[in-house]
């Protein structure tokens, strides 16, 4: 798991107000409060990332970007779902730090990630946000299965071929998953 720099501590000291209050400082044009507020939630662990992840949706990028980071450095597989889902994201910064949780989420991440592929390579963005996690990723008992799909992903036509190839991977992997 990345760790936030300086050092995080378990306790909330100096953290001021609830979960929502937090993430509603996270939209907001300060950005030491905003990194205040972001090292809070990332301090009260899983109780934030619901919140974090309904930020994901939110019409502010500020806000969406803060969630995104937050996320990344919790490492939560709750929030994988959401995560992919911010692949798409407008922001090149939201998909990028979506893309970086996925990543520290190790397998965690897989499935969700596969079954959106299937469903969304239309998506250039999505397509290249997916290489990225796959390319970067630290499920090693993964490495040779996702191999063709990396390549497919590089290919012209990876919008037909990457779906097959993540369902082929997907295949494989949910009985490696469920022991």
């Amino acid at each position: 798991m990345p760790s936030e720099s300086p050092a995080l501590d378990s306790s909330t000291t100096g953290c001021e107000g609830d979960i929502p209050s937090l993430v509603r400082t996270l939209a907001g044009r300060d950005g030491l409060a905003r990194k205040q507020a972001r090292r809070c939630l990332i301090r009260m662990g899983e109780d934030a990332v619901e919140p974090l992840v309904e930020a994901l949706g939110d019409a502010n990028a500020v806000l969406r970007t803060e969630a995104a980071e937050a996320l990344l450095y919790l490492s939560s597989p709750r929030a994988a779902p959401a995560l992919v889902a911010a692949l798409e994201d407008e922001e090149f910064g939201v998909r990028w730090l979506a893309a970086e949780a996925l990543i520290a989420l190790r397998c965690d991440g897989m499935v969700p990630l596969l079954e959106a592929l299937i469903r969304r390579s239309d998506s250039l963005w999505f397509r290249q946000a997916a290489h990225h996690v796959l390319r970067d990723h630290y499920c090693e008992r993964m490495r040779d299965e996702l191999q063709p799909l990396l390549e497919a992903l590089s290919e012209r036509d990876a919008e037909d071929t990457a779906p097959v190839f993540a369902g082929q991977v997907l295949k494989t992997l949910s009985p490696a998953m469920s022991r």
